[in-house]
């Protein structure tokens, strides 16, 4: 298709040699683009057309498909609720939502050098904005300070904060009675009073 010289691992793959597919790197992506037009990848991951912000294309983030086409994000209500920290701020998590974590996750790698945010845990949710202000609620009375969504505490509590949300914690025992026996799902409500009792303090 061009006219340079092929040389493996440079500009030619090494797979591409051994299907004898004479062409440069650039020039395959674009036949690729071409003779599959229906696929969407964010950051070079293949997004399923299940996905909510599904739009064919290639895009560096989620953003950049949602500005570019007629998408309304404040209209999407599932999502993710995530914990994300980073090593430079010891003690603190961020609780925060998203329609896709790991998107939101490389959002935050471009405002650090180190790129040494971490995405602790996430969990899908139906309402997502709901979820978060849950989460928040709950993170506020475990947590010794909090300043706006970072919240001085464990991961391991924000994480327990996450998996106890109402919605998620339903789906969560529905999959769990299939198969545990009596004595583990006589433990999930008292876990749930915890919760309850937790909020109304």
């Amino acid at each position: 298709m061009c006219d340079v010289t092929l040389e493996a691992g440079t500009n030619w793959y090494i797979c591409m040699m051994k299907k004898k597919h004479y062409r440069c790197i650039s020039c395959d992506k674009k036949v690729k683009a071409i003779s599959n037009p229906t696929r969407m990848y964010v950051n070079g991951k293949h997004i399923r057309k299940t996905h909510p912000l599904y739009k064919p294309g290639r895009y560096k983030t989620f953003n950049d498909a949602a500005f570019e086409g007629t998408y309304k994000l404040d209209n999407i209500k599932e999502g993710y609720v995530y914990v994300i920290t980073n090593k430079a701020w010891p003690g603190w998590v961020k609780i925060g939502m998203a329609i896709d974590a790991e998107d939101r996750l490389s959002g935050y790698q471009t405002s650090s050098p180190h790129r040494d945010y971490i995405l602790e845990h996430s969990v899908y949710s139906n309402e997502r904005r709901k979820a978060e202000q849950q989460a928040h609620s709950r993170a506020a009375k475990l947590a010794i300070e909090v300043n706006g969504e970072w919240f001085k505490l464990t991961v391991q509590q924000a994480i327990e904060v996450l998996d106890n949300l109402d919605e998620y914690r339903r789906e969560t025992i529905k999959e769990t009675n299939t198969h545990t026996s009596k004595d583990k799902l006589q433990e999930q409500p008292i876990q749930a009073d915890l919760w309850a009792y937790a909020e109304n303090r």
